[in-house]
């Protein structure tokens, strides 16, 4: 099949006006500050308010996007929403939300969820209905991101996650723009992970009542085995981000030599290093996301578009995305800029 230029138009982010610093993180979860700050790589994460939802980050995000591409709505063929599951209501889709708010009028949409490794699935996705589908030119990927509310920051098994965010992003990306082409992706997974990290109550296992609802263990993310979780993921994680990553480049003849920068989702600084060491590409190639933390699905594109804007991604660059979810499911991507 004859492969086709789908660029990356531009970006659009939303983030709460207020913000969590290090400092507060340090003394709600006990962790010195030095800890949170030079090891867990947090300066400050966006904490939302009351009124601040992930449709609503969602929408101001798109219609961002839409102000900085000079895209019109009615010029969107399909929304993709890859948000987090956790959302405004227990049951909800926010796509179509997006599509009426920012008058897509003539955009069908669909939503996609791989945790926090979607944005790149959503690209790829984009890309197959561009390739298959004559009639999709330009796609809207968009996503409203606030599980900050699930972390218990009394939880220590859980410091791994004291780094979530909050906030909204999105991209356009249109069939035949020469410019920022995304061109193929990779993911694998282990479902052995399966039921390792989980919300215990809300869903259809453990709803909600009038007993339990004032039980803060359940409404938090809880690991079910800590110790097994972390060994035995950490000897996977970084190998399989590699892994991703070179057959993502291989599909178009590429390897990890080839890459001059790296966007990939926000983890801790030592995590970072082990994983620029084994993929052998300098640190220095990447954006650090400690000004934003962890905002799930949305790292890798915001790491992307801020490299962009600083200038550290110039035309021609090869791009590798990289991200990862709970479940567990790695995925990797390639953009020529």
């Amino acid at each position: 099949m004859k492969k086709i230029k789908c660029g990356i138009m531009g970006f659009g982010f939303s983030f709460p006006k207020t913000t969590r610093s290090y400092k507060e993180i340090a003394a709600l979860s006990g962790v010195p500050e030095e800890v949170v700050r030079d090891k867990f790589g947090i300066n400050k994460v966006y904490y939302p308010g009351n009124n601040e939802q992930p449709s609503g980050l969602a929408v101001e995000a798109a219609k961002q996007c839409l102000k900085n591409t000079g895209v019109g709505a009615e010029e969107i063929d399909l929304i993709i929403y890859f948000g987090e599951n956790y959302s405004d209501h227990l049951v909800y889709s926010i796509g179509p939300k997006v599509q009426k708010e920012i008058g897509a009028v003539n955009a069908w949409c669909y939503e996609v969820e791989s945790k926090c490794g979607s944005a790149i699935l959503a690209m790829q996705q984009a890309k197959m209905y561009m390739t298959l589908e004559p009639d999709i030119k330009t796609v809207l990927l968009v996503a409203g991101y606030r599980n900050v509310d699930l972390v218990d920051y009394t939880d220590r098994s859980l410091s791994f996650l004291f780094d979530v965010s909050c906030g909204g992003a999105a991209c356009i990306l249109r069939k035949g723009y020469a410019k920022h082409n995304f061109l193929s992706a990779a993911a694998v997974a282990d479902g052995s992970f399966a039921d390792a990290i989980v919300v215990p109550g809300g869903g259809t296992a453990l709803p909600l009542n009038a007993e339990n609802v004032d039980d803060k263990y359940i409404r938090h993310f809880r690991l079910q085995d800590p110790q097994i979780f972390r060994e035995k993921l950490g000897a996977v994680t970084l190998h399989n981000l590699k892994l991703v990553t070179e057959r993502a480049l291989a599909k178009d003849g590429y390897t990890l030599k080839d890459v001059d920068f790296v966007a990939c989702l926000h983890m801790n600084k030592s995590s970072h290093r082990k994983l620029f060491e084994l993929i052998e590409i300098p640190q220095e190639k990447s954006f650090y996301l400690a000004d934003y933390g962890h905002t799930g699905q949305i790292d890798p594109i915001l790491a992307l578009a801020l490299a962009a804007k600083k200038r550290l991604i110039k035309k021609g660059d090869l791009v590798a995305i990289i991200g990862m979810g709970f479940g567990y499911i790695w995925n990797g991507g390639a953009i020529r800029w």
